[in-house]
């Protein structure tokens, strides 16, 4: 399990309780001393989801996703004015995930295609499904067609 591990050292000083962070963790009251076990927070409810996407792309070719912050299209349109492209998010730990590929010209399959790396091809080819994640998730799109 990955996680921060934060071990804190606590004693009583002129009345006030101050903690820093040291080796193993020790209390000490009134002058006595007493060793306590480390204290670990692990931070493990996110992963991050990472997308690349590449081929035939235009201003309004992105990834889409079902959770917040998914918006993910070519970096020459990265600061395209009212847009803001984001490849990469923080998702929730056991949450699966839908993406959905948007901005070509004509019908999916007829006037373009995408072809998907590291997810399940759903909405006959214009979307994906991750599975909910535990780890690091890394997923690639492929666009060919005209964009819009």
């Amino acid at each position: 399990m990955q996680g921060i591990v934060v071990k804190f050292q606590m004693f009583l000083a002129a009345g006030l309780m101050v903690a820093s962070i040291c080796g193993p963790a020790a209390a000490q009251l009134n002058g006595n001393a007493t060793e306590v076990s480390p204290v670990e927070i692990v931070n493990d409810n996110t992963v991050i989801l990472r997308i690349d996407v590449s081929g035939d792309m235009g201003p309004r070719t992105v990834v889409k996703g079902d959770v917040p912050g998914i918006n993910c299209g070519p970096d020459r349109y990265k600061y395209t004015e009212g847009e803001n492209r984001q490849c990469w998010v923080w998702v929730r730990r056991g949450k699966p995930i839908n993406l959905s590929a948007l901005g070509m010209q004509g019908a999916y399959g007829a006037g373009w295609t995408v072809k998907w790396d590291g997810c399940e091809v759903r909405e006959g080819g214009a979307g994906c499904y991750i599975a909910p994640p535990d780890k690091e998730t890394h997923v690639r799109v492929q666009f060919s067609g005209t964009p819009q």
